[in-house]
């Protein structure tokens, strides 16, 4: 249980990069004797992220100390299932008597008429629009030859890379919405006959990034995936989703946390102008918009038909109205905006999969 054991002393960040490789959603607290001390879950985690608003801080003030478990042998499997069912948790710790976890008691260990009950989820119905019809000019000059989405990185294009990602996640259905030398993504697709279930919703004129939904308001699942065509993102899917629903929020932004570390010794001045402080390299613990987001279709309607419409208007609309927006954090690795030149370079190096 590497990637599932974590001690008090390890910083959110360490927490999140564990989560994210062990897909399991739950992290074992240990001591240094490796005895339990509780759990750290997904929302847990998330919760102390949009607190903190750092990533750098131990998780001994956010994990939970009081979290369930049983001692092996001594509470009977039906009533261990029921629990799980019932709070709706990924995993139960099972403890020897030395407090030491043996095992994690999950799904797979129920029997198979909870087993289906629980694997009977929503996010293989749940669709994606990919926004692809911009002009990309950040990525000039390839984007006067080529669309943004078929830049290629390690011999793929972005939005293949997309695509396989979102699959991974379990989504099926994609809308991707075309304007910009449209011609050549169908013809991309065509040309690989790709396997996926993808439908192509084609802009008269530029509509923003957000504008074209309206669109094919009748096509859509009651809640959707919207993304950038030049956001990649590896993350748990069906724990956005249900972060989203438990929440009841109308739309849910995926963030990344972003360290960003200013190079240069920074000056604070007295109001006199003399000199108050010098703070070499500060830095700053910031969460990003990814560009990813999950909508609930009810809202689609405030989306103004056939007029250019960014996804800014689109947030600030939704304050307006009181519309319950909420934050999903993920980890700075787990996203890569391929959009601009210098985080292209990066691309070339972290998407070897």
């Amino acid at each position: 249980m590497k990637q599932v054991n974590i001690y008090p002393t390890s910083s959110i960040k360490v927490a999140l990069e564990k989560l994210e490789k062990n897909q399991v959603g739950t992290l074992i607290v240990i001591n240094k004797n490796r005895k339990f001390l509780g759990t750290l879950t997904n929302g847990d985690l998330r919760r102390a992220i949009l607190k903190t608003k750092s990533i750098s801080q131990k998780i001994s003030n956010h994990y939970n100390k009081r979290a369930i478990f049983f001692i092996k042998g001594e509470t009977p499997l039906k009533k261990i299932e029921k629990i799980l069912i019932k709070e709706k948790f990924d995993y139960i710790p099972i403890l020897n008597k030395s407090m030491k976890v043996i095992k994690l008691f999950g799904n797979k260990d129920c029997n198979k008429k909870i087993q289906n009950k629980k694997n009977n989820n929503e996010i293989d119905k749940i669709k994606v629009v990919i926004m692809a019809g911009g002009l990309g000019t950040r990525l000039e000059p390839f984007t006067s030859i080529l669309p943004k989405p078929l830049i290629p990185i390690n011999g793929k294009p972005v939005i293949k890379h997309i695509i396989e990602s979102l699959k991974l996640g379990g989504i099926k259905i994609f809308w991707i919405t075309l304007n910009y030398k449209s011609i050549l993504l169908k013809s991309y697709f065509r040309e690989i006959k790709s396997k996926e279930k993808i439908n192509f919703i084609e802009e008269k004129k530029p509509l923003g990034t957000v504008g074209s939904v309206r669109l094919i308001e009748k096509k859509l699942s009651t809640n959707f995936f919207l993304t950038n065509c030049d956001t990649i993102i590896k993350t748990n899917y069906l724990d956005i989703y249900n972060f989203h629903k438990k929440n009841s929020f109308d739309l849910t932004i995926v963030a990344s946390l972003k360290k960003y570390v200013i190079p240069y010794g920074v000056c604070e001045a007295n109001k006199d102008y003399s000199l108050k402080e010098l703070n070499e390299k500060p830095f700053y613990d910031l969460l990003v918009n990814t560009g990813l987001y999950l909508i609930k279709k009810d809202i689609i309607k405030m989306i103004p038909l056939n007029k250019k419409y960014d996804m800014n208007m689109f947030i600030s609309d939704l304050k307006k109205k009181n519309k319950k927006i909420g934050i999903y954090p993920i980890d700075s690795d787990s996203w890569v905006d391929v959009g601009q030149w210098s985080e292209y370079k990066n691309a070339l190096e972290l998407l070897n999969y």
